[in-house]
């Protein structure tokens, strides 16, 4: 792990110098209507983006292939397996923000799969097929939101 890290420093750290020149990619307001558009994007696409992320940290998952790199800016925490983003948090997507009642997500929505803490929501596919996922709390806010490619 520590050398995934340690690899992802250094793709952090010189990929500004390669990528200078390259046209812009969509702004914030952008992501902020449709973040699933960066689902797919490249380690240098996030840097040429948004430049050096403010911090890096791993997310173990239970077998090792489940294991993520997330790139942390202001715009959202990016999850990165091999090279590739496959999950975005955001807080505020598709009209909908953190702290929202369960009611008002579900009116913008639609009504979603509702599971124990959280509910998946189909959004319309690009490449691959994309949830998204909002986490509740005990109060039935929302305090989450993914948007993830679903057949990873």
């Amino acid at each position: 792990m520590k050398r995934i890290i340690a690899v992802c420093m250094f793709f952090c750290l010189a990929l500004p110098l390669f990528t200078q020149g390259t046209s812009a990619a969509p702004g914030v307001q952008d992501i902020a209507q449709d973040p699933a558009m960066l689902v797919g994007a490249t380690l240098s696409d996030l840097v040429a983006r948004f430049g050096v992320p403010k911090q890096v940290k791993a997310v173990r998952g239970i077998a090792e292939w489940q294991d993520d790199v997330v790139f942390i800016y202001e715009s959202g925490e990016y999850y990165v397996y091999l090279d590739r983003v496959w999950q975005i948090r955001v807080k505020t997507a598709y009209g909908v923000k953190e702290g929202d009642p369960r009611a008002a997500v579900n009116r913008v929505l639609g009504e979603g799969r509702d599971f124990e803490g959280y509910s998946l929501y189909q959004r319309p596919s690009r490449v691959w097929p994309i949830m998204v996922r909002i986490n509740w709390t005990s109060s039935n806010r929302s305090e989450g939101i993914y948007i993830f490619r679903s057949d990873f």
